[in-house]
């Protein structure tokens, strides 16, 4: 009896050593997918390239090919990719999702046939992935937001720029955001935008607030194009920016740097970041599910939070406004890109 108990542990151990997370054993090089539900704006782009990048000059060994996808904002268009990448039979899926929960049943059917799958930026809400690599969206949301109150003495109108509406993120930020405005019963926020993260979006719509709020006390905006146009938008009527928060975008970098140099000098702000390689960081744990290597379910990325103290270190002035700042592709890489 303990002669046929030793030989069941023994045989588990050693195929144990063969499990993946989702049960599942592979030999590479590996095929990936990428599902991207957008490619709506620069942040989105870089991104991409991000992954692209590492798959070919930091993984090459490992990754035989990174087949992209890109869903146009529709849901059900992001469904179908998902669905062609398991009949493809692909190795791992990394997801950025359009829906939170509209993609669970396509997600839980990848697992099922034994694809690792890693969502980031943009999460699934479901336990029954490989892993999640998370940026605390809240955390973004509250680092601004209590810069803004602070900076606006508690009290005043402001303006609030989101994202996409329907997307975590966006709505993440913004609870994070509203949790600390809820605190200050002097703040009212007089106007909530959905600008897509994107630049002429916002600038339309600032424009328009300008006249309904020409006193606003503050705005705050959790993307950084969105933030580079409300400040023009301004700064075209001749009037000095109230107090803005942003992102790591080198356009509000550029014209946040601009006017400190130049003629407004006082002009404040704070950025935090959404890295650009995350979806690096979600490529790197998928490899380390499917080669037998240790990965945690969840992966945190931190905020880097850009201040008037550090703004020169993050500033590119060489470089477009499209480019997103905290990367870590090379410059030439970048410089490439960008020319395309």
């Amino acid at each position: 009896m303990f002669k046929k108990f030793l030989i069941l542990v023994l045989v588990t151990m050693f195929l144990g050593t063969l499990m993946l997370t989702n049960g599942v054993a592979k030999e590479g090089p590996f095929v990936i997918g990428l599902s991207n539900f957008s490619l709506g704006n620069s942040w989105r782009v870089q991104m991409v390239e991000e992954a692209r990048y590492a798959a070919s000059a930091i993984y090459g060994d490992l990754v035989e090919e990174l087949i992209v996808t890109e869903a146009e904002e529709d849901i059900s268009k992001q469904i179908s990719d998902i669905e062609d990448l398991i009949v493809r039979e692909v190795d791992a899926i990394l997801i950025t999702a359009a829906s939170p929960q509209a993609l669970i049943p396509v997600v839980n059917k990848a697992m099922a046939a034994g694809i690792v799958v890693v969502d980031f930026d943009n999460l699934v809400y479901t336990d029954n992935v490989t892993a999640h690599v998370i940026v605390d969206q809240k955390e973004f949301g509250r680092v601004q937001a209590d810069w803004l109150s602070e900076k606006i003495g508690g009290e005043g109108q402001i303006i609030a720029f989101n994202g996409m509406k329907g997307t975590a993120i966006s709505a993440e930020r913004f609870e994070g955001a509203k949790n600390v405005f809820d605190q200050y019963p002097g703040i009212e926020i007089v106007q909530e935008v959905h600008a897509d993260w994107d630049y002429a979006k916002a600038k339309r719509a600032m424009e328009a607030l300008l006249i309904a709020y020409p006193g606003i006390d503050g705005v705050w905006s959790q993307g950084g194009a969105m933030s580079e146009a409300v400040v023009e938008a301004y700064l075209e009527r001749g009037k000095e920016p109230p107090p803005v928060t942003g992102e790591d975008g080198n356009g509000f970098l550029k014209i946040w740097a601009e006017l400190r140099d130049g003629d407004y000098p006082e002009f404040d702000s704070i950025a935090t970041s959404m890295p650009t390689w995350c979806s690096v960081e979600a490529m790197d744990v998928a490899l380390k599910a499917l080669t037998n290597q240790p990965f945690e379910h969840e992966t945190y990325i931190p905020i880097p939070t850009i201040t008037s103290d550090n703004l020169y270190e993050y500033v590119k002035p060489d470089l477009p406004n499209s480019y997103w700042c905290n990367s870590k592709l090379p410059e030439e890489v970048v410089k490439q890109i960008f020319e395309r």
